[in-house]
């Protein structure tokens, strides 16, 4: 197979047109190749698949609830929108309801979906402050001792991030314990100021969940100043990051300046979308979590963010990837830039060595889209996905 005519989107730039070799679901060369088999991408840009690192679900499901159809139907949604491989993001609730999620998952993976991938899961809580919980239902969020994430070691083949609050007491250890399985542990939803967040960064704390959304901030404490998780996330290189550029949770102001700090291979677009996304706005209300949950938060879209039923927080987005690339490259960010923090900076974050660029040995996960960059067809494996613009 080979897709033809490629202006190819990397991080060195875009190139002249070119031809891209397909062999067994993988890149297997770039430049000038003939084949009965080809797909002529007519000179439009060319960019590997988004890469969906922190997402709830959309087109009405979410990931919690914990079914085949569920998971169809949101990686659905993200196929659709050009995005080729997601981490399943679970809300604070019950631990008999995250374990049904992430059992889900790990049957789920077994076999090929006609979507967009499962990279496997993101656990977003229950190990949250009170205070930024954000949607999380406050009386399911738990305290970090070794009892109560035990859970999570257990079921390491599959959960690949986790977001707590790292000043909680017994944070720090379990930052340690998960690093060393191989889980990356994020901060966020966090209440800390330095000293009580330090010693998790320090025992390998690697990414901050949506910076600046739900997350501790400059404040006078204890007789001084004390800088918040978002201000030190910016000044530690050993920290990245992830935003929701929607152009409601944060201004294009406020992402020039996180780039200016992290750059672009530091910094990951997320959608942190919920079952509303895709769905036609209206006044409807939908579960946060799992549907099946009579004490789930209930959410609302609202200008173009879902919210609280009450309104008056944000409770995730229901933008995808693509479009806020679109959004960067509208406010002046260049599209190199744009391109990477949907797709090899997240996939630098997950240590995912095989997605996220056109690049021999790469999986064959592609877009095409237009000078608009609106998406005209979309690859995964090397095979032409069959999706709704």
């Amino acid at each position: 197979m080979i897709i033809k005519n490629c202006r190819i989107i990397s991080e060195s730039g875009i190139s002249e047109p070119k031809d891209i070799l397909i062999e067994n679901g993988l890149i297997k060369g770039i430049g000038t190749f003939d084949s009965i088999d080809s797909y002529d991408a007519h000179d439009n840009f060319v960019c590997s698949g988004f890469i969906d690192i922190h997402t709830h679900g959309g087109y009405g499901a979410d990931f919690m609830d914990a079914t085949e159809d569920a998971f169809d139907t949101a990686l659905k949604f993200h196929a659709d929108n050009g995005t080729t491989s997601v981490l399943a993001t679970s809300c604070t609730s019950p631990t008999e309801q995250i374990l049904s999620f992430v059992e889900c998952a790990r049957e789920y993976k077994k076999h090929e979906p006609p979507y967009a991938k499962l990279l496997g899961v993101h656990l977003e809580g229950p190990f949250l402050s009170v205070k930024n919980r954000g949607a999380q239902k406050q009386e399911y969020l738990m305290s970090p001792d070794t009892d109560s994430y035990e859970f999570i070691l257990k079921n390491k083949d599959v959960i690949k991030t986790v977001t707590i609050s790292p000043e909680l007491v017994g944070a720090d250890i379990m930052t340690k314990e998960l690093s060393e399985c191989g889980i990356i542990v994020c901060g966020g939803h966090d209440d800390g100021i330095y000293p009580e967040f330090m010693p998790s960064v320090n025992a390998g704390l690697k990414h901050l969940t949506h910076i600046y959304c739900a997350m501790s901030e400059l404040r006078f404490k204890n007789g001084a100043r004390n800088v918040g998780l978002r201000e030190y996330g910016l000044i530690d290189n050993r920290l990245s990051c992830e935003i929701i550029a929607d152009n409601k949770h944060m201004p294009s102001e406020l992402v020039n300046m996180i780039l200016k700090c992290k750059g672009a291979d530091k910094t990951a677009l997320v959608s942190d979308s919920l079952r509303c996304a895709g769905m036609p706005i209206d006044n409807r209300l939908y579960k946060l979590g799992c549907n099946n949950a009579d004490d789930a938060q209930s959410v609302k879209v609202a200008d173009g963010v879902a919210v609280i039923f009450d309104g008056s927080r944000f409770a995730g987005s229901i933008t995808p990837i693509h479009q806020m690339i679109k959004n960067l490259i509208d406010s002046g960010i260049d599209i190199t830039d744009a391109v990477a923090m949907g797709t090899s900076t997240p996939a630098n974050i997950i240590g995912a060595d095989n997605i996220g660029r056109i690049f021999s040995g790469y999986t064959a996960d592609i877009c095409i889209l237009n000078e608009k960059f609106d998406i005209i067809d979309v690859f995964k494996d090397g095979e032409l996905m069959c999706i709704e613009h």
